[in-house]
């Protein structure tokens, strides 16, 4: 199987946020390019998710950060941006060597079919 190619992130306005906008464009064109960790816990993960994600819950993520790659960008999600903020902060103090790390600033609703929809966080 071919790796994924390198893929430009756009950062979003907020420290350590991916663009809304440029985070669906890379799940629509080239979802393999990023590590995408769902931080939810697993009755959530279960309920529905991106199909690319893997979950990781945020309480069991300082135990396997150490295995986390190095070698493409990282994108926690979750369903407001509160935990996956929490998840990229985490990661920062343990592993400050990765740059290539973000989380998702939104509210997603997920469905069990794999469809969601992704809105701006209400300020």
């Amino acid at each position: 199987m071919a790796a994924a190619a390198p893929v430009s992130v756009t950062a979003g306005a907020e420290e350590g946020t991916i663009a809304i906008a440029a985070f669906e464009q890379i799940l629509k064109e080239n979802p393999a390019s990023i590590m995408l960790i769902d931080v939810r816990d697993p009755d959530e993960y279960d309920a529905g998710h991106f199909e690319t994600a893997g979950n990781m819950p945020t309480d069991m993520l300082e135990e396997k950060i150490s295995t986390l790659p190095a070698d493409k960008p990282i994108v926690f999600v979750c369903a407001t941006g509160a935990r996956s903020g929490e998840a990229f902060y985490m990661l920062q103090d343990v592993r400050p060597e990765l740059k290539e790390v973000y989380y998702l600033e939104a509210e997603v609703s997920f469905e069990k079919d794999g469809s969601y929809v992704i809105k701006k966080p209400a300020s």
